[in-house]
């Protein structure tokens, strides 16, 4: 299973602190506060969800771990899983760091097509960056074995790159090896709209999706990225 996961490229990219990004990314927090819990104080918080307070979080594709660290800052029960060792040994320094006893136990490194939690497990699941850096046959064998560990009806946030960018036409699907410094010989996955059903289809409903463009008005060109919520079937 390992031979198509593009371990190597990886622990690469994370040695060379590629992906050493600390602070939640916004869509995140949206979702988090929209759907499970929010802050309302220095120490309050509103529950959104039935029994927020003991759900179970995972970040797929944790990286270093700052979604996991937002989530337990969030009083939730977070979890974790990446490709990546480096990333996860760099995710226990943190939180020792920190001085975080047993969040550490619930971060692990792995391919997240065998993810070691029994059926149903978690609630809620986000993935940043991730289903997009993969082959599309492995995102939907990554997006079977999520859906096999949450619970029914239980609801997913992740983002996708899209084709609607100034090098690619709208409907672009496709991939390509990453030729920059930047994550050099991983793989980028473009989606549009057909690539996307194929990704969740009889697995997870979509509720939410948002396709968001950023321009740069300064030196011209623009990317564009979908925003998902989904509910597991």
């Amino acid at each position: 299973m390992v031979e198509d996961n593009l371990k190597d490229e990886w622990e690469r990219s994370y040695s060379n602190a590629d992906n050493f990004v600390f602070y939640p990314h916004e869509e995140i927090i949206r979702f988090v506060s929209k759907y499970i819990r929010k802050r309302v104080g220095l120490q309050q918080f509103k529950d959104v969800a039935d029994g927020a307070h003991y759900s179970r979080v995972l970040d797929l594709g944790c990286g270093i771990g700052r979604h996991v660290m937002f989530c337990h800052d969030m009083g939730l029960e977070a979890y974790g899983v990446d490709l990546s060792e480096t990333a996860i040994a760099t995710f226990k320094e943190w939180s020792g760091i920190r001085g975080i006893k047993g969040l550490e136990s619930q971060v692990l490194a792995g391919d997240a097509r065998d993810l070691p939690w029994p059926d149903d497990y978690f609630q809620f699941a986000i993935s940043h960056g991730v289903l997009d850096s993969m082959k599309l046959e492995v995102a939907r064998s990554t997006t079977s074995e999520l859906a096999r560990v949450m619970a029914p009806g239980g609801l997913f946030y992740c983002d996708l790159i899209s084709g609607d960018d100034s090098q690619h036409a709208r409907e672009y699907s496709g991939e390509q090896i990453v030729e920059g410094i930047h994550e050099q010989d991983t793989v980028q996955l473009y989606f549009n709209w057909a690539s996307i059903d194929f990704l969740f289809k009889d697995l997870f409903e979509i509720l939410e999706g948002y396709l968001i463009r950023r321009e740069d008005v300064v030196k011209g060109g623009y990317i564009s990225r979908y925003h998902l919520v989904l509910r597991k079937i």
